[in-house]
């Protein structure tokens, strides 16, 4: 028996979410065990310490005397400043500049050196989806059950939100510009069928899109991507890849529904997968079937591909052949034959499957 690696994209299913405050991080879970919740609900309150930030002033303007620095400085000690505001200067015409790395306060001017004490991180940690709490823990965060669609993609860049799920307009983001901006736009999640440019993440942040889901985009990107506000989210890698039909079918239908991004960087400790999940009205009657995750491959699965030369195509087990299958570059490793949308049925090693789905 083969377990694969599965990514769930279903219309509706019953979720489990575990929501925390950051590690470092000191607070208090305000939700209660059976509590419902809904996407914006505040669940815990939390602050993350005020770190202190050392800035060498003398070395930084090679003075052989450190105490000149206090000559230099355009800041007193206990003043606010600014990410990127000016600490000292040699000259306002000529000569070097310091500027602060963080927002925060002087706490120190002396011995040749700066020392600022960086702005505490206060977080209102929200539910992100509707359901109910089904477990605290005191001082981080809660479970919480809810029903909903979900699609799972390969890349996120670390950050989450929430938004109404809205289409790309026929001219793709970049149409999405400057006046001829729709205000359902603003705050919302964005699907977009083509690759994600650098222009698409551009857009983002200057028409304050909250999230984009994209099939992929230029591996050289990811650096610019994670330092967005946004959430963006791929559904297949990186490259020119297509979104494949199942998840881009099941987007479509969700347009204008309440939807959250959990777009998780993914990592070797990391197990979670980024996600989209979509909140969805269910009777309290009905319980959504829970996800299988501890599935064997057979016959008959839809699998997606994960390696080239068939990345980010899906298809159908045919058969699994008890043999190891020689391939192309002379490797006999155990293998799946799969019948692919475009008809063709190639032979696929295992490890390079997803269960494709539910």
């Amino acid at each position: 028996m083969y377990y694969p690696e599965q990514r769930h994209i279903v219309e509706i299913t019953n979720i489990l979410r575990e929501r925390h405050l950051p590690e470092d991080a000191i607070g208090s879970v305000e939700a209660k065990v059976g509590q419902r919740v809904d996407l914006g609900t505040v669940i815990a309150r939390g602050t993350v310490p005020a770190r202190y930030i050392i800035i060498e002033g003398a070395q930084f303007f090679r003075l052989k005397n450190p105490a000149d620095l206090a000559d230099l400085a355009v800041v007193e000690q206990g003043e606010a400043v600014e990410e990127g505001q000016t600490l000292a200067l040699q000259s306002e015409r000529r000569g070097k500049t310091l500027v602060s790395p963080v927002t925060g306060i002087v706490a120190l001017i002396g011995e040749g050196r700066f020392i600022l004490q960086e702005t505490p991180e206060l977080i209102d940690l929200t539910a992100g989806l509707s359901g109910e709490v089904i477990h605290v823990e005191p001082g981080r965060g809660a479970l919480i059950e809810a029903a909903g669609g979900l699609i799972q993609g390969v890349w996120g860049n670390g950050r989450s939100t929430i938004g109404v799920l809205r289409l790309e307009p026929e001219g793709g983001l970049e149409a999405i510009y400057g006046d001829q901006i729709d205000i359902a736009y603003r705050g919302a999640i964005v699907i977009t069928r083509r690759p994600l440019k650098a222009s698409g993440l551009l857009i983002m942040t200057d028409q304050a899109i909250n999230g984009v889901i994209a099939p992929s985009m230029d591996a050289d990107l990811r650096d610019q991507a994670r330092q967005i506000r946004g959430a963006v989210m791929l559904t297949e890698g990186f490259g020119a890849l297509r979104m494949n039909g199942t998840a881009q079918s099941l987007l479509e239908r969700m347009v204008g529904r309440q939807t959250t991004i959990d777009a998780v960087n993914p990592n070797r400790w990391e197990v979670r997968r980024p996600e989209v999940i979509i909140n969805l009205p269910v009777r309290s009657d009905q319980r959504p079937q829970r996800l299988n995750r501890a599935q064997t491959l057979n016959a008959g699965m839809a699998v997606r591909l994960t390696r080239s030369p068939h990345e980010g195509q899906t298809g159908q087990v045919v058969d699994l052949p008890k043999a190891p299958v020689m391939l192309d570059n002379g490797l006999r490793v155990q293998c799946a034959r799969v019948k692919l949308t475009t008809g063709e049925t190639v032979a696929v090693p295992l490890a390079n499957l997803e269960l494709f789905g539910r």
